[in-house]
């Protein structure tokens, strides 16, 4: 007993020495050290959220309780293990919030371009432990693992740590901005030691994401680049990326077979279409309150609906996605009237670029996108450390 309160001692002190990094880092491990690290660090961010006082009302819970009561009401037991998961997910993000100012949020910025380096051979290393596959299998009710990593005919696809490589395209959706975001910014304040740091992890990331054969990524990609310069105002830069873009555009479609998987996208596009179609029939049966979070698998056996607009009506209904709509802009509001301006640039970048993405998937459906996700909007706020910052 006295040696299990010394390691969660220690661990503790690890967590709060180091705590910023680790509840990034955790996010890139291989799946067999992901899942006791995640299980550690879900212990201390509710501890965190009950020590702190983490609760303040919020239409998020509201909403909470909406999507638990639908998941009960229609024996949609996923949707609700999915409604509890989301208490995580605020608990996590007030944990980073609580650390986040000007300067650590740069900290951040670095952490996750850091893991991501870390986590790029992974692309080229695949072992797992011989308990993993039993182990994980006890939770095949979540979800479907015998059925990852997904291989395409005659290609294969990158997925790294993340078992699904559109999963793993989002992560580098969100590392590509934040490096792009970096390099806007060191070259600003002319430190280019770090920014040329940048410029090469960008490269090497931006690699990885051809490796993934994710087609509407790149389009994501493309407007959160330019969400960021519009926002800046860098109209020199704007044009050099727009001209860029259009070359890469014309190279692809000179050169499909260097790209298997776009020669396929009417095929794909049609399995999207069905899938809609599916759920569009549902949600004109029952448009009003949805049976919660995985509808679309709950009903048909089937991941998502691959659209988060359809997702979202189809899970939560008009009224669920209306109270997740107040949510949102009591959110944006908030960090309009708090928020520091050269952190918006990022935070939008990623806002437009995942719903650009999510016209086509669903990328917020794992742990990793969405904490990711959620880690890089806790922009830090004007109190009084900002303020002694800039004096």
């Amino acid at each position: 007993m006295e040696t299990t309160i010394n390691l969660f001692n220690k661990i503790k002190t690890l967590m709060s020495e180091n705590s910023l990094f680790l509840l990034v880092f955790i996010l890139f491990l291989p799946d067999y050290a992901l899942y006791p690290a995640m299980g550690i660090a879900w212990i201390f961010v509710m501890y965190e959220f009950f020590k702190y006082k983490g609760f303040n009302w919020s239409f998020f819970w509201l909403l909470l309780l909406y999507l638990m009561i639908v998941s009960l009401v229609s024996k949609n037991y996923k949707g609700f293990a999915g409604a509890l998961y989301l208490i995580i997910l605020y608990a996590y993000g007030g944990s980073i919030k609580r650390r986040v100012t000007p300067k650590t949020y740069m900290e951040l910025q670095f952490y996750i371009v850091f893991s991501s380096l870390f986590n790029f051979f992974f692309n080229f290393i695949h072992w797992r432990p011989s308990w993993y596959d039993w182990f994980m299998g006890q939770f095949s009710w979540i979800i479907d693992f015998g059925g990852l990593p997904f291989y395409g005919d005659g290609y294969m696809r990158a997925y790294s740590t993340f078992d699904n490589p559109n999963f793993y395209a989002f992560i580098l959706l969100i590392v590509l901005l934040v490096c792009f975001n970096q390099i806007q910014f060191q070259l600003t304040f002319k430190n280019y030691k770090l920014m040329f740091f940048y410029i090469g992890a960008f490269i090497i990331n931006f690699y990885a994401l051809l490796l993934t054969g994710t087609r509407s990524i790149l389009v994501a990609l493309g407007l959160g680049l330019v969400t960021i310069l519009l926002a800046q105002r860098k109209w020199m830069q704007l044009k050099v990326l727009i001209f860029l873009g259009a070359a890469a555009v014309l190279f692809i479609m000179s050169n499909a077979s260097l790209f298997p998987r776009f020669m396929q996208i009417s095929q794909h596009s049609e399995i999207r279409f069905t899938i809609w179609e599916t759920a569009l029939t549902q949600i004109q049966k029952e448009p009003w309150f949805g049976k919660g979070l995985f509808t679309y698998e709950f009903l048909f056996d089937r991941s998502d609906a691959h659209n988060i607009f359809i997702e979202s009506f189809l899970s939560m209904g008009i009224m669920g996605t209306f109270i997740f709509l107040v949510y949102v802009i009591e959110k944006i509001y908030y960090y309009y009237n708090n928020a520091y301006y050269l952190d918006y640039p990022l935070a939008l970048s990623v806002i437009i670029s995942t719903i650009m993405y999510g016209i086509f998937d669903i990328p917020l459906f794992a742990v990793q996108t969405s904490m990711l996700f959620i880690a890089v909007l806790c922009l830090p706020t004007r109190d009084k450390e900002f303020l002694k910052e800039l004096t």
